[in-house]
């Protein structure tokens, strides 16, 4: 499993896909032509095409294309087979996940593609020493070395310390490298490993040449394990400019880009002969507050009081925020489970539609009063607080400042915005003294919160390696996370079913209590130019078709074939 730093991973479901032992939208589908190059638009070179240094969406973007997965995502985030040959079986205890692999697959050297292989990428990535930008976290095995298996050539055994639902979307989903060639590189030196380019891959693509800072040529693989690809070639081409690269896919000189944001959304959908899709991105932006009674100082925390958070959750309009922030290309959250996820349920969340009355009888509630300047003062206190915001994103910035000048119109809250470098933007906020502050949040591989919410993970006061930074503690929250990271049932319906309901009680938790106050995601685009076969998921998502997440569509696309 991957976790990449700077790459927007993906919050995946475990819908149908896992045995436990007894214990006792779519795109042009056009004609298939075989044989073209297709043009991919990559918005910055590749550092490195080793998998296991890849720390750049670019990267990731760019060794994709070359290696398996074990399991990867579908069109709706469910987990599915890839070089596995069926789903995972887990033992009574729910401790022990056993993997089998096809035994069709090979290497583009002719080697077979086995459980050693699997097994080795897994020790490279639990390494410590390993030298690599990129995050792996194995630390639910039993053992980093002994913890994962091969008893036969497609067999492995993974053995966890504790049940762990999640292992499965966060942990199986990740590239398998060929142990020869990696497998004998020092972890220590891995950064420069093979670091231009593979040499042994096995996924439907195979590594042809490259031109530093202006293209990566792949060829298909005629042994790819799901099929020769109807793609003869694929071209990556470098466009650092946005506007550019958005204009090559119109001109028909790209035939993919994959990331189409802000105003290029607009002009890409109105282009004729562009089939293009908008859909929200894997990530979401939020207002933190320190929900602690007091900073770790010992400053007395203004939004420590729930009835103030709720009043400040009242006060705003907050998709009128949103459409003027992002110029209308953001869709509203009221929690931190994107749409696309098959985890999301709309009903659970709190909406707090705007009622100023309301809002201002809450902060009365709460003990605060309107001074003679209109500033809410309490036992001599004024409501002022520094709001604080990444100085490099307009955006944030421009919804902090819309969100302050209402606060303090409506209620009478001093909200000044601070525009801080990122740099050290996080400082006060890992420290806990702070009172609120506007940042932006990637996902990972699955909707589990622990790390963010659970009151284990409060930091740096119960974990210093946690990041439940707003200090919020609730048992009934605890609990619900507790039992959406075991609730393994009999079969993956009900197990599916099961975590669904311990994340919707999560999320009205979080809306109830106001711990953080969501805001949006960024609308996001692919655009195509010429081809065929593209299918969307729910609410015409492309997210699955990007970031290594699906590679066996690579070898299904095709250009389309003239009329």
């Amino acid at each position: 499993m991957q976790v990449v730093t700077r790459v927007r991973a993906l919050a995946l479901a475990c819908v149908g896909l896992f045995v436990i032992a007894a214990c006792g939208g779519g795109g042009d589908t056009g004609t298939v032509k075989e044989g073209g190059t297709l043009i991919y638009a990559l918005d910055a070179d590749a550092g490195t095409l080793n998998p296991f240094v890849a720390g750049t969406v670019p990267e990731v973007r760019a060794y994709q294309w070359m290696f398996p997965n074990l399991f990867q995502a579908d069109k709706n985030l469910a987990v599915v087979p890839d070089l596995a040959s069926g789903p995972p079986t887990v033992s009574a205890d729910l401790k022990t996940w056993t993997v089998k692999i096809r035994t069709d697959a090979k290497w583009s050297d002719g080697t077979p593609i086995t459980s050693a292989d699997v097994v080795s990428t897994v020790h490279i990535e639990a390494n410590p020493k390993l030298d690599t930008l990129a995050a792996f976290d194995w630390s639910i095995l039993t053992d980093p070395v002994t913890g994962v298996t091969a008893p036969d050539a497609s067999t492995i055994v993974y053995t966890l310390k504790s049940p762990f639902a999640p292992f499965y979307a966060n942990n199986l989903t990740g590239f398998v490298a060929p142990a020869a060639t990696y497998g004998k590189a020092d972890p220590t030196k891995m950064s420069t490993f093979e670091q231009d380019h593979p040499t042994i891959t096995g996924g439907p693509f195979l590594f042809d040449k490259r031109v530093t800072g202006s293209e990566i040529d792949l060829k298909a693989n005629p042994n790819y394990y799901n099929g020769k690809p109807h793609f003869a070639a694929v071209v990556l081409k470098v466009i650092t400019n946005a506007t550019a690269a958005a204009q090559a896919v119109i001109a028909g000189d790209v035939n993919w880009n994959p990331e189409i944001t802000g105003a290029a959304i607009d002009t890409v959908k109105a282009a004729a002969g562009v089939v293009s899709y908008t859909y929200p991105d894997l990530a979401y932006y939020d207002v933190r507050f320190n929900d602690r009674p007091k900073w770790l100082n010992g400053q007395t925390s203004l939004f420590g009081d729930v009835n103030v958070r709720r009043a400040f959750a009242y006060a705003l309009d907050k998709d009128a925020i949103v459409k003027a922030a992002t110029d209308g290309h953001g869709t509203t959250m009221w929690g931190d489970i994107v749409p696309a996820s098959a985890y999301y349920d709309p009903s659970a969340v709190v909406k707090y539609v705007q009622d100023i009355p309301k809002a201002q009888s809450l902060m009365a509630a709460a003990g605060w009063t309107k001074g003679a300047d209109g500033i809410l003062v309490k036992n001599g206190q004024k409501f002022t607080a520094k709001f604080m915001v990444r100085a490099d994103k307009p955006q944030r910035v421009k919804a902090v400042q819309i969100m302050s000048d209402q606060l303090k119109t409506n209620l009478g809250m001093n909200l000044v915005v601070s525009q801080i470098d990122f740099k050290v933007f996080y400082d006060p906020i890992m420290a806990g003294n702070f009172d609120l502050a506007f940042a932006g949040f990637g996902l990972v591989l699955d909707p589990d919160d622990y790390t963010v919410q659970h009151s284990s993970q409060i930091a740096p006061e119960n974990n210093s390696n946690g990041s439940n930074w707003g200090g919020f503690s609730n048992a009934e929250l605890d609990a619900a996370i507790d039992s959406e990271r075991t609730n393994l049932k009999a079969n993956a319906a009900d197990t599916f079913a099961a975590r669904k309901a311990n994340f919707a009680t999560i999320e009205h938790i979080l809306g109830d209590n106001v711990v953080s106050y969501f805001m949006w995601a960024d609308n996001v685009g692919m655009g195509f130019n010429g081809v065929a076969g593209v299918v969307t998921g729910n609410g015409g998502s492309l997210n699955y078709a990007d970031q290594d997440r699906n590679v066996q569509i690579f070898a299904q696309w095709s250009l389309i074939s003239p009329k």
